[in-house]
């Protein structure tokens, strides 16, 4: 995994899950080292969310940071697994003690999917949210 891993999910984006839609806005940002996510729900009830993504030369893997309008904080790294690309925190996290994690899978250039995961021993993950994401025109 690369520097670019991310390209496919730059864009404007339409989401939409089971009993809820809103918007994604993925740029690159200072100089393109950064990828910067704007999320933000429409429906059922206002959210929004920041991320910010930094590739680690280093360690050849991606850093990210998230924020959003309901106070969580997580800090989460990358690596791809097969056809997927995750991002999972490195430890249990908040008053929850999981593990969360995140997974692109099924990408192609106009749509894919993410899933919201977590775990209470990093091994077996349960479905939190799905997400089908549709480019815009």
């Amino acid at each position: 995994m690369g520097p670019d891993a991310l390209d496919f999910w730059l864009g404007e984006w339409d989401c939409t899950w089971e009993g809820g839609s809103g918007t994604n806005r993925v740029t690159r940002e200072l100089g393109g080292a950064v990828v910067v996510e704007r999320f933000e729900v429409r429906a059922p009830e206002a959210f929004r969310g920041t991320s910010l993504s930094v590739f680690d030369a280093h360690l050849r893997t991606w850093r990210q940071t998230w924020a959003d309008s309901d106070a969580n904080y997580w800090a989460f790294v990358g690596a791809a697994h097969g056809d997927q690309l995750v991002f999972a925190t490195p430890t249990r996290v908040d008053r929850d003690d999981v593990f969360k994690r995140m997974v692109f899978w099924d990408v192609e250039p106009d749509r894919l999917r993410w899933r919201w995961e977590s775990s209470a021993d990093g091994a077996a993950w349960t479905e939190r949210w799905a997400i089908a994401y549709r480019r815009r025109a």
